[in-house]
């Protein structure tokens, strides 16, 4: 059986993939199926196809949408903030990694460049800080944001809902979806 064979038999068939890659699935509740289906697309993917599709995420979801989703208050959420520490310390130190690891970047400048960052110990921030060290990379950073979010979703995919907001999701299920479809033969 072909990988779209079995996602398919995962989340309602081809059709529901072929949902997904249209772009048409809910994503706005954590427990929703399509949410729920996403991550099971998310278990099956390789490293390298996740990075390149949250990497097309953060290319192409709004930035002030995504400011908005991911700034505690706004609109009257807070997404990083229901996470806990466990949840909120994994998005901060994949994001620190990577923007210290392969942006260039040293800690200590990075503390001058991103507005509302107080420190550089992932242990040590709070939903404030990390939704600012997100916004940040995903603005300047797009393929570290990628590189980060495929680590997140790859240790602990349903906080992706929470990192990514459903904007996001749906942009990478489409993504996603899309790949799995790909071009067939015969």
């Amino acid at each position: 059986m072909g990988l779209l064979q079995q996602l398919g038999s995962m989340i309602g068939g081809e059709a529901g993939v072929q949902n997904m890659a249209s772009g048409q699935g809910n994503f706005s509740d954590p427990n929703a199926a399509d949410h729920q289906n996403f991550q099971q697309m998310v278990r099956q993917a390789p490293p390298g196809l996740l990075e390149q599709v949250f990497s097309h995420t953060a290319q192409n979801v709004n930035p002030q949408e995504y400011a908005d989703h991911v700034t505690p208050g706004v609109g009257g959420t807070n997404p990083l903030g229901g996470l806990g520490s466990g949840g909120l310390g994994m998005i901060a130190s994949a994001l620190m990694s990577k923007l210290t690891g392969g942006g260039g970047y040293n800690q200590g400048s990075l503390l001058s460049r991103i507005p509302g960052l107080h420190t550089t110990d992932p242990r040590q921030m709070d939903e404030n800080q990390v939704a600012s060290l997100a916004r940040y990379t995903q603005q300047n950073h797009p393929d570290l944001f990628g590189q980060a979010a495929a680590q997140v979703g790859q240790q602990q995919p349903d906080i992706l809902h929470s990192f990514l907001g459903k904007a996001g999701l749906a942009i990478g299920a489409a993504a996603l979806a899309s790949h799995f479809m790909g071009p067939r033969n015969g």
